[in-house]
């Protein structure tokens, strides 16, 4: 729905190459939205470096995902990603009154530091980020969150690194994906001076991953035993008699092939299954009823 970016964060190169926010018509959006569900598509992504900065005229972000939801209560709404500074009490409202915008938020906190969160230009400290998603999971308790975070950003210390690590733990995500800070030459951060030795960054890096993987595990098991509406995007990787799909929570939900269904029948159709098993990753159980 938009291209380019205007916040200059210290690390990221998007700016200087794909140059300034430009969002696009918002009837050409919906004409492609139509389109798309005209021919069986069930599920919509609105794509952005910053979607809560997309602007055309009078149309807002929230406006425009209100049109997008009502093209059809069949269509499913995501978007990505969002930027905490700009994410607005209108879009969380909507998490509460629009059946079809799917439970799940992808924001990136990229640190739980607020001196690391000023170096890297991001605009926003912890305790708003923690604020936003409060009013989120009072918009709608279902809601799975997801985000970024940089682990070894210049001049990280032990301190700031745990506040990360605190955060991860005090909000509860669904899904994190973690990275090492990587040089972008041309960026003000690549400028910056970095004395951590490699081992403390990875040391660091692992041990958020375990923190990561032990929340996930626990956020996943609040699924256990409820009947999911999930879109079947394919095959197992590891077995081709199982399905592979999308639940709401834009969680991974494997379940048997129906008898007498086939996967090219399936595919693209939303299904119920119930979920028998929650592990850290994917859900698995039975199809319980198929479109």
């Amino acid at each position: 729905i938009m291209r380019g970016c205007n916040n200059y964060c210290s690390y990221c190169v998007v700016p200087y190459t794909r140059g300034i926010e430009r969002s696009r018509d918002p009837e050409t959006i919906l004409a492609e939205v139509r389109s798309l569900f005209a021919n069986g598509y069930r599920e919509v992504t609105l794509l952005g470096q910053n979607v809560n900065s997309y602007r055309a005229g009078e149309v807002g972000f929230p406006e425009l995902i209100r049109r997008v939801a009502d093209v059809s209560p069949l269509l499913r709404v995501r978007f990505a990603t969002s930027h905490p500074k700009d994410l607005t009490d209108e879009v969380i409202a909507l998490f509460g009154e629009l059946p079809n915008l799917m439970p799940a938020l992808h924001l990136p906190v990229q640190s739980g530091s607020d001196r690391v969160l000023k170096a890297m230009n991001r605009r926003y400290t912890a305790e708003h980020y923690l604020d936003l998603v409060r009013k989120v999971r009072e918009a709608n308790p279902d809601v799975a969150l997801s985000t970024d975070i940089i682990v070894g950003f210049p001049g990280e210390t032990e301190e700031d690194f745990q506040a990360t690590a605190n955060l991860v733990r005090e909000v509860g995500y669904g899904q994190v994906f973690t990275f090492i800070y990587s040089k972008r030459e041309g960026t003000p951060a690549a400028k910056m001076e970095d004395p951590t030795p490699r081992e403390t960054i990875q040391r660091r890096f692992d041990e958020l991953v375990d923190i990561v993987q032990e929340g996930a595990h626990e956020q996943n098991q609040r699924f256990a035993g409820r009947v999911l509406d999930v879109l079947v995007e394919g095959t197992s990787k590891r077995d081709e008699d199982v399905l592979a799909g999308r639940s709401p929570h834009n969680v991974t939900v494997h379940a048997p092939i129906p008898a007498g269904k086939t996967i090219d029948e399936l595919e693209g159709t939303i299904v119920k299954v119930r979920i028998d098993e929650s592990l850290t990753w994917y859900l698995s159980g039975e199809v319980v009823d198929a479109e």
